[in-house]
């Protein structure tokens, strides 16, 4: 049994990953701010999940220091206590994401080694990480997790997606050719778990089911599942700029990226395929 602690456990993933955490015996728990040392007392896993909602509004120059800062910051003040403070932390378990590699669209299929992109949220990505390594000069264990987009019963990204459904049709967005480098929520919270576990593993790793779907090909999907109609003609990526600003990036560009390091590693995605979950009921 492990004592882990969880920043920004409040969130989506963390709902569901303290559960997981007890099933498998541990004593996991959410770290409330602001962080003292006493709370890290006898934590022997830190897992970092805190950061300020992408999409909430559109990315002002204020909104952009508030994205990289909410991310940066929590891991400074966490790294913080530790070097100050007697602790029995063993590994850091950071999250990151899929938008490290820049915002393409493309038929690459993009691994750790390869580099980060250029833009707003590659460069968030970046000094996300960069936070996190800071961790390994206090000779701890660091792992970082590059989600791909969540998909869940209960939140994340697939709701957002399904709002055309209630006017009765389903449309792609933009040209519908973007990769979604798409995870089952159970799944994310499993690769958590399989990284507190193995003292062995660390760096990066891909979150990301190892069948990714299109935005065209998930649209075709919802329309099937819910009896609508799909139409072939997507909603203008102009359109999106003008209405989202930089952030339409978000859902007009995606690319996939290889889990193979994790599967590799042992982990065994419970979801691998979209439309078997959809023929399962799902969504």
């Amino acid at each position: 049994m492990q004592k882990i602690a969880i920043a920004g456990g409040s969130g989506l993933v963390g709902q569901a990953l303290i559960p997981v955490l007890r099933a498998a015996g541990h004593e996991a728990f959410t770290l409330k701010r602001p962080y003292q040392p006493d709370d890290l007392k006898g934590v022997n896993v830190l897992i970092n999940l805190a950061g300020e909602n992408l999409s909430a509004s559109h990315w002002t120059p204020s909104r952009k220091h508030l994205i990289i800062d909410s991310r940066v910051n929590t891991l400074d003040a966490l790294r913080e206590i530790l070097l100050n403070s007697p602790h029995s932390v063993q590994a850091l378990i950071s999250a990151s994401a899929s938008g490290f590699y820049g915002d393409t669209t493309s038929d690459k299929i993009y691994t750790e080694t390869d580099p980060s992109g250029t833009d707003f949220l590659a460069d968030v990505c970046h000094q996300w990480e960069s936070a996190a390594d800071r961790f390994e000069e206090l000779g701890i264990r660091v792992a970082k997790v590059r989600i791909g987009v969540v998909f869940s019963e209960k939140g994340g990204a697939l709701p957002k997606l399904m709002v055309p459904l209630k006017f009765g049709v389903s449309v792609p967005l933009g040209s519908g050719s973007q990769w979604i480098p798409w995870i089952h929520l159970d799944d994310l919270a499993g690769i958590f778990l399989h990284l507190a576990e193995h003292p062995e593993l660390s760096g990066t790793f891909n979150a990301a089911a190892p069948n990714p779907v299109t935005n065209r090909q998930l649209m075709k999907m919802l329309a099937k599942q819910h009896h609508r109609l799909c139409i072939p003609v997507g909603v203008p990526a102009f359109f999106l700029k003008l209405a989202l600003g930089e952030m339409s990036t978000v859902v007009l560009n995606g690319s996939r990226i290889s889990p193979d390091k994790l599967i590799t590693s042992g982990f065994f995605f419970t979801h691998p395929d979209l439309s078997r979950l959809f023929n399962q009921g799902y969504f």
